[in-house]
């Protein structure tokens, strides 16, 4: 029988020569950045485009905050929800947050207004920090415009010492909520993991110890509403370093540290070199193929590649790999290599027998408390170590992986419906669910088809509702129907790339779907052309087609319906800048046709 791969048997690459804080007594994170502001109080904390803030005046502006959060009287195990563009006030709001003793609920406001607000009807936030006319849903018990006159002067009349226990509502504990991120759900809806102090204290003792080029620079660019943002906000303001806030296109100077899914690192490739890491770029959130890491180590061979593991109930990552300089990587899949040393990873089989080849079972100090007002969903999920102490847990990933003789872990496939998408985890059932509910639709089945380039798709397999009825089947609902329909209540990256309608479903003897026999999806049939008219439109098009394979595309042509990718997708912004149209691969990403970039580019 093998043993279980734990933090004591396998070290993580750089762990430092000091011993992490003892699991009892962690320093949280309100103390760590307290600390740092401390050591390096006029250091540059946060760069956001002609904005700079200082360590002593982010640490002084988050404070004033708290004590007016506290004011409220908002602390432990209050939810606070905060829906604002992603810049420099954003962060301070996040720390006044924590200072407070509150839990931070991001909101993504380029979500669907339905998803936003069902998401906050879940969470019950206890407040929302927000802007006049933002796109947050409104219904907390208090809503903090911190754009109002008379708040702001509430605010700054705040003492500008962090707040103590002794100010708290109640005293702060390394078990008490950090913040809550939501993730898609299998039965439709989704779930909020709550994330304490005591397994984010853990995560960024590892992160500080192998992400040394976070005491740099780092630039923060996705959603915050994506834990993998929590790496290069907390690692850097924990450590003396400089967050840049912008996008991979923007121009600036090059990161130490950059943190990316492997959709962004195909983008890379095609940008200009200041878009990489000089030092660091850290990989996560989806399958990393070598042929995606050698094409970027062509152009960057000195930046060492780490690949990190984790779901979001084993806060950001609990497993990393690193590819350093001059390293051989055999093809394929790219290991997910040794647990961090605040973590414990079992492979274990369908008794909970350790195994070699098995699902991957995460214990140790890094376990999120559970699903937000889920019970049994948490008690289905986190379930009793058999070989731990009494009474700790152990998450189940859902995840096969394999064990070499040296140690090191490489993922093999879900063994559920789950699948990531532009490194979001998406449960296909939730997106079956949303499609059940369009009057339409009898039975549907969603499906990932992966391109040559190794690029996702979701796939949408629709039997109409009138199929099966006596009088024989009715039209079909047009696949701008069902994708309007789901881009009311889902996020983007869950709205499928094409949608086929079947008389029926592929089923087998015991009725389970045989994914096999679901045809291919033809994405250049999926087109519903109608020519450009302006010379830009003309361009944008047929740099559209181009760059998704399909034979022409029109106005109204979703360039990731035909087949394009992110790496297209930024092949697109690159050769139209050049033609002196303005656009980024998030312009491409946020409104999909020619013809609502123009709208967008016109109402800017």
């Amino acid at each position: 029988m093998a043993t279980t791969t734990t933090a004591a048997a396998v070290a993580a690459p750089g762990r430092p020569a000091t011993e992490p804080t003892a699991p009892g007594h962690p320093t949280l994170l309100p103390d760590l950045f307290a600390e740092q502001a401390r050591r390096t109080p006029d250091a540059l904390a946060l760069v956001d485009g002609d904005t700079t803030v200082t360590y002593r005046q982010l640490a002084e502006r988050s404070a004033q905050l708290a004590h007016h959060l506290i004011s409220l009287g908002l602390g432990p195990e209050d939810i606070v929800a905060v829906g604002m563009r992603r810049g420099a006030e954003l962060v301070t709001a996040f720390l006044a947050v924590l200072k407070a003793g509150a839990a931070y609920l991001p909101l993504d406001l380029q979500n669907p207004a339905q998803r936003l607000a069902l998401m906050t009807e879940d969470a019950r936030p206890a407040a929302l920090l927000t802007h006049t006319g933002s796109a947050a849903p409104a219904g907390p018990a208090a809503t903090v415009l911190l754009d109002d006159a008379a708040t702001r002067a509430e605010i700054a009349a705040a003492p500008t010492a962090d707040p103590r226990d002794t100010d708290r509502v109640r005293p702060l504990h390394p078990d008490h909520p950090a913040y809550v991120i939501y993730t898609s759900g299998s039965t439709g809806r989704p779930k909020g993991v709550v994330v304490t102090h005591r397994p984010l204290a853990a995560y960024l003792d590892y992160a500080r110890g192998t992400y040394p080029s976070a005491a740099r620079t780092t630039l923060l660019h996705s959603s915050v509403a994506f834990d993998m943002t929590v790496t290069t906000l907390y690692a850097p303001l924990t450590t003396g370093g400089t967050i840049r806030i912008g996008t991979l296109e923007e121009p600036g100077p090059s990161p130490a540290l950059l943190k990316v899914t492997p959709s962004h690192m195909a983008l890379l490739a095609t940008l200009p070199p200041e878009a990489a890491p000089t030092e660091q770029l850290v990989v996560g959130g989806e399958l990393l193929l070598s042929e995606t890491v050698e094409a970027f180590r062509a152009r960057h061979p000195r930046v060492t590649v780490l690949n990190e593991y984790g779901p979001t109930e084993a806060t950001v990552g609990c497993c990393v790999h690193a590819v350093r300089p001059g390293e051989h990587l055999p093809p394929g899949a790219v290991a997910i290599g040794h647990p961090t040393w605040t973590s414990e990873l079992r492979v274990l089989d369908e008794q909970l027998r350790h195994t070699d080849n098995g699902e991957l079972y995460i214990a140790g100090g890094q376990l999120a408390r559970g699903y937000l007002r889920r019970p049994a969903l948490t008690a289905e999920r986190f379930v009793a170590d058999p070989y731990g102490p009494p009474g700790t847990r152990m998450y189940r990933t859902g995840d096969r992986v394999r064990r070499a003789p040296d140690g090191t872990l490489s993922f093999l496939g879900r063994l559920d419906g789950q699948v990531k998408i532009r490194g979001y985890r998406v449960e296909l059932g939730e997106i079956e669910s949303a499609l059940l509910r369009h009057p339409a639709v009898s039975r549907t089945a969603v499906t990932v088809h992966r391109t040559g380039t190794g690029d996702t798709h979701l796939v949408a397999y629709v039997v109409p509702a009138d199929a099966i009825a006596p009088a024989g089947p009715s039209p079909a609902p047009a696949g701008d129907e069902l994708k309007a329909h789901l881009a009311d209540t889902l996020p983007d990256y869950m709205v499928p790339s094409a949608f086929l309608t079947l008389d029926t479903l592929p089923l087998n003897a015991n009725g389970k779907l045989e994914t096999d026999r679901l045809p291919a999806p033809d994405f250049a049939a999926v087109t519903t052309y109608q020519a450009p008219e302006t010379p830009e439109q003309v361009l944008l098009c047929d740099l559209f087609a181009t760059f998704s394979g399909a034979a022409k595309a029109g106005l109204d042509d979703d360039f990731f319906a035909l087949g394009g990718t992110s790496l297209g997708a930024a092949q697109v912004a690159n050769k139209a800048r050049r033609q002196g149209i303005r656009i980024g691969l998030q312009d491409i990403a946020d409104h999909r046709t020619v013809r609502r970039l123009g709208e967008a580019l016109v109402s800017h």
